[in-house]
Parts: structure tokens; C-alpha cells; sequence
């Protein structure tokens, strides 16, 4: 309960701060259009006994917008992109009212320019007052503060990372009391502890534990898990529930009802909407048609004529790959590689014989995938995507590893999320494909056009300085 009323007091401090300046620029850009107009020394009282509707208004949008957007909704868990894209979001709304009320009245209450530099001041102030806010909790909980106490009960294959996890990233606030496991030996020093109810009951009441992380499909009955949920509920305590696969569908799920019945179903992903489908498309053919006309225009026959003293014919390589939906279609790329019989089926590796000379610097500053954006026009590629797969690569994978077929429902990419992290060049194990599997199910998941702005950025920035996974 102190939690919940410390994010409400939380909540009431942005919104005062926001509202206050917003206030402030209100009457600011007032004085500046009456400048512009040619009217000087209007007092404060005035310019409020005229427009004090119009502030009203715009406050009250504010708040409700506010609650749309969940611009005060963030939690300690929440990416300073997830900010951004909602802060972003707020202002889109918010300029709509703002346009609309100085276009109903007789006279404009700001002219476009004003209004423009009135949200730009406003943007940079709500993304500057929350970034700062952001770090400095990131910082005063590494220090120790504002944490959460936390208990694990039960056990499945991803606790144990989960709670290494947590221990790393201290900066979300989480301090581990106890963990209580079935079929266990009690150990103080490691805050291990045999499960029993009772005694997990009064460990709760008696160390002020604020969330217990449940593990699904642990060792203990569901008897227990039933009993559990009712003890949390009872004792006024958060329960969230750690899945038994990392990137499994439960946290996909959302609630209906059909009268007053609860079912169960799948979330859509956000390029499953049709404006997010047109905006990302029309990005798509922008980008890549500037690509094509501003830079492949000369970077192309330059290329292709180093290929051709380099290796010989020919130039462009043509790779099957399994792109949306499972469809297969020929990826363009330079060619790097000698002629061989086993390019389209095995994978390339460090230090690759197959590699030529030239080929190995295209690789190194990823020039070779430059062909792709005619994928991208021809759509069958997306300028930012999960990386297309071999056909046998994507058949083996497919059975081998869970949600690997969900990085289908959107388009491959020339470049993704999982090579802005790190995740490409040579793969040596499953885990080394499953963490590009983590970082592609996340991206279908989590899509929005700040994402792939700052893929793009994060992309320019590693061709710039150089991969070194690159191979």
C-alpha cells in the first residue's frame, strides 16, 4: 500500500510540473503573438480575462490525453524509448487541440510558427524533465534506494536467470529476501529456503515483502499455486508470474469477456494495424528509393567493377531466403564469395575459404547487403526486420527452437535488432541463435517507428566504427 501511494504522489508531482509549465509557455507565446501583431504592454490579468478558456481547455486536454497516452503510467521497468515514444505520442494528441482551438476562434490565439515553436519547447521540456528523472533513479537505486523487497517462490528453467538478471540490473530496484523452492535444504547465507506456506506467510509479514515472483510450471502443485494467489491477495502484496519459456506467448495474452464470461486470447502484434502496416511501408519506399537514387546510383557500378577485376563474373549473388510469412524469394546481394555448390546451404564461418579478398571488406563494412534495398522496394524486404535466414538454416532452427517462427509475422530486414546488440556473424551454438530469436520476437512484439529509427541510428553508427562480428 505505501508503494501504491508513493506512485500516486508520483503521478501528482509530473502532472503539477507539466500543467505548470504548460501554463508558463500559454501566456509566454501569448506575449509573443501580441508582439508580432503589433500590440505591446498587455498585462497578465488581461491576457487571462481573454484566453482563459482556451487555457482551461488545453489543461484539461492535457490530463485527459494524458490518460490515453498513460504518459504518468511508466514504471521502473520502463525503457527510456517507451518514454520518448509515449511522450512523442502525448504531443501528436496535444497539437491537434492546440491547432484546433486557434483556428476556431475569430482571431488566431497563436499563429502556425508560434504554435510549432510552442510544442517543440514543450516536447523538449517534457522528454528533458523525464530523461533527467529517468537517470536519477536509474542512479539512486544502483546507490541502494527506492527499492522493492522481493521473494521467489517455486522454480522452472528461467528463475534462476531471471533472479541473476535482477541482480545485475540493479537499477530496477528489486532487493531479493528469499527464495522459497521445493525439494531444497534450507541456506541462510544464499537466502534459499524449503518451501512451506505458513512459514513463507509470516517471512512475507515479517520482512515487509512488497512482490513475490511466482514461477509457472514449477515443481509445486496446483493446490499450492491457488493457495498462493489467495495468500498474496489476503496479505495486500503484488504476484507476477515468471514464465517457464523466455519468450513464450503468456505475456501475449489479454483478458475478454463475453458477458460475464473471462476468455483468454492472443494480443495482436503492432504491425498487425493497418496505419502502423501503411506507415512502416511508406518509410520502406522513401528510404530505400533515396538509397537507390542518392547513393547506389555511382556506389553500384563502382562495386560491381571492383568485383569484376576482383573475382570476375558475376557481381550480384541471388540467395533463396525465407522472408513474410515463410515465403521464400531471392535476397540481392555483392557478391563475396567464390562460385560454390554449398553457398545457398552452408552457413559462413570465420576465416571462410569461400571468401574473396574484396568480399571480405564488403562483409566488414556490410556494403555487400546494400542490393537489398531493391528488395525493399519490391517489398518482400523492410529496411529494419529480423535478418532473413538460409532456407536450411530457417528449417533446422524452426524445429529446434520455440517462437522461432514468429519473427515470419513481419518482414526480414537489412538490418534488425538483434545486429544493433550484437548478435550476428558467425553462429558457433544454439544459444548464439537463440539470443537473435530473443531479440527478433521481442522487436515483432514491441514495433514502433521509434524503434526502427533507433536501429537504423544504432546501424549507422556500427557500419561507421566497425563490427567486429562482422565476418
Amino acid at each position: 500500500m505505501r508503494y501504491v501511494r508513493y506512485l500516486k504522489n508520483s503521478f501528482l508531482l509530473h502532472l503539477l510540473l507539466d500543467l505548470i509549465f504548460i501554463i508558463i509557455l500559454f501566456f509566454c507565446f501569448l506575449a509573443i503573438q501580441y508582439n508580432d501583431l503589433g500590440i505591446y504592454g498587455i498585462s497578465l490579468n488581461n491576457l487571462l480575462l481573454a484566453h482563459y478558456k482556451a487555457l482551461i481547455l488545453f489543461l484539461m486536454s492535457w490530463y485527459f490525453i494524458s490518460l490515453k497516452t498513460g504518459l504518468y503510467a511508466v514504471d521502473r521497468v520502463t525503457s527510456f524509448i517507451a518514454i520518448i515514444k509515449i511522450t512523442l505520442h502525448q504531443i501528436i494528441l496535444f497539437s491537434i487541440i492546440i491547432f484546433a482551438v486557434s483556428g476556431l476562434k475569430k482571431d488566431d490565439l497563436y499563429s502556425n510558427r508560434i504554435t510549432i515553436c510552442f510544442l517543440l519547447l514543450l516536447f523538449t521540456f517534457t522528454c528533458g524533465a523525464r530523461a533527467l528523472l529517468f537517470l536519477l533513479l536509474k542512479i539512486y537505486r544502483r546507490l541502494g534506494g527506492n527499492y522493492r523487497k522481493v521473494i521467489f517462490v517455486d522454480e522452472n528453467k528461467n528463475t534462476r536467470s531471471f533472479i541473476k538478471l535482477l541482480s545485475k540490473r540493479k537499477d530496477y530496484g528489486f532487493m531479493n529476501c528469499g527464495c522459497f523452492f521445493s525439494n531444497i535444504q534450507d541456506n541462510e547465507q544464499k537466502k534459499v529456503y524449503k518451501f512451506d506456506l505458513i512459514r513463507l506467510k509470516y517471512f512475507i509479514l515479517e520482512e515487509g515483502v512488497q512482490i513475490v515472483f511466482f514461477s509457472l510450471n514449477g515443481k509445486l502443485s496446483l493446490e499450492i499455486h491457488d493457495s498462493l494467489v489467495v495468500l498474496a491477495q489476503k496479505l495486500h502484496i503484488e504476484i507476477r508470474f515468471i514464465p517457464s519459456a523466455a519468450y513464450g506467448s503468456f505475456y501475449g495474452l489479454k483478458l475478454e469477456y463475453y458477458d460475464t464470461f473471462p476468455i483468454l486470447l492472443f494480443k495482436k502484434f503492432p504491425l498487425d494495424d493497418i496505419w502502423n502496416q501503411i506507415l512502416k511501408r511508406s518509410f520502406d519506399i522513401i528510404f530505400s528509393s533515396f538509397i537507390i537514387i542518392f547513393i547506389l546510383s555511382w556506389l553500384f557500378p563502382l562495386i560491381g567493377l571492383a568485383i569484376l577485376l576482383d573475382s570476375g563474373k558475376p557481381v550480384l549473388y541471388l540467395q533463396k531466403r525465407v522472408g513474410f510469412g515463410g515465403q521464400i524469394f531471392n535476397c540481392y546481394k555483392f557478391r563475396t564469395m567464390i562460385d560454390s555448390s554449398d553457398n545457398d546451404v552452408k552457413a559462413t564461418v570465420k576465416g571462410d575459404s569461400r571468401i574473396t579478398k574484396l568480399g571480405s571488406i564488403l562483409r566488414k563494412s556490410s556494403l555487400d547487403e546494400m542490393p537489398q534495398f531493391f528488395n525493399v522496394l519490391k517489398g518482400n524486404m523492410s529496411v529494419v526486420g529480423p535478418r532473413p535466414h538460409m532456407v536450411v538454416q530457417d528449417n533446422y532452427y524452426n524445429d529446434l527452437l520455440l517462437k522461432y517462427s514468429l519473427r515470419h509475422y513481419v518482414k526480414p530486414g537489412i538490418t534488425g535488432l538483434a545486429q544493433v546488440k550484437g548478435f550476428r556473424g558467425e553462429i558457433n551454438s544454439r544459444e548464439d541463435m537463440q539470443k537473435r530469436i530473443i531479440a527478433d520476437v521481442y522487436y515483432v512484439r514491441k514495433w514502433s517507428f521509434l524503434l526502427d529509427m533507433i536501429i537504423i541510428a544504432g546501424t549507422v553508427f556500427k557500419t561507421i566504427s566497425g563490427d567486429k562480428n562482422a565476418i
